[in-house]
């Protein structure tokens, strides 16, 4: 079967993407801010040849289809299964698996992710590797590769917590599964998390975080950022 690179994301609206972002520098800036993440990912998933390109998206509704048959006119398109973050990645991941392998899952929060982290995930698992996981710096997840489906590695997680990677290589040592880790990463998802971003990637996000600082700086008086940055 052909290998897969899927890239999970959500529908572009206002109170329900980067809300903690949200928080700080208000809905629309946010919601922009994953605009651009969002066209970085899928330009950086692009990049990667000799794969199958997929896109699931969410919400599974009309809308969320017509908006990515634009930003992802090259992509393959499935609407994600199940209602939640364990559902939809394990769902994601079974779809696809029927058809595909390996399959690699990328979200969009880690538009700078350098290419040849995915390119590395691909070779272990075309290696002797059962599964391959990039684990984020707050402990979750950037990218996660199967051959094959295995349902364990989603059960007893505490999702959105610290310790999602660490429990999800445990469920691999329980299963007796080969797991290949990659070098940590970052995710976009707090203000601070903004000055991470590292060069040449994500340029759409990072010319779109310096014109957020330039006009903070500019309306503020003494000079200063938004606080966090």
């Amino acid at each position: 079967m052909s290998p897969c690179l899927a890239v999970m994301c959500k529908l572009p609206q206002r109170g329900k993407v980067k809300t903690r972002i949200a928080a700080t520098l208000g809905d629309d800036s946010a919601v922009e801010m994953y605009r651009c993440a969002l066209a970085d990912t899928l330009a950086l998933a692009s990049s990667i040849n000799d794969v199958i390109h997929v896109l699931s998206y969410a919400p599974p509704t009309d809308e969320g289809q017509r908006y990515f048959k634009r930003a992802g006119a090259s992509f393959a398109l499935i609407p994600q299964p199940g209602a939640t973050l364990s559902e939809r990645i394990s769902g994601t991941l079974d779809l696809l698996l029927k058809n595909y392998s390996p399959v690699v899952l990328i979200g969009s929060d880690s538009p700078d992710l350098p290419p040849e982290l995915i390119t590395r995930a691909f070779e272990v698992l075309h290696g002797s590797a059962d599964v391959v996981l990039g684990p984020a710096t707050d402990g979750g997840y950037y990218l996660i590769g199967l051959r094959a489906m295995h349902p364990i590695l989603f059960e007893r997680i505490a999702w959105s917590t610290a310790i999602v990677a660490q429990q999800t290589q445990e469920r691999a040592g329980e299963a007796e599964l080969q797991m290949v880790g990659l070098p940590c990463w970052h995710d976009l998802d707090t203000v601070a998390d903004l000055s991470a971003l590292v060069a040449p990637g994500a340029p759409l996000t990072r010319a779109f975080v310096a014109t957020l600082k330039a006009k903070e700086a500019n309306e503020n008086e003494s000079g200063g950022c938004v606080e966090g940055w």
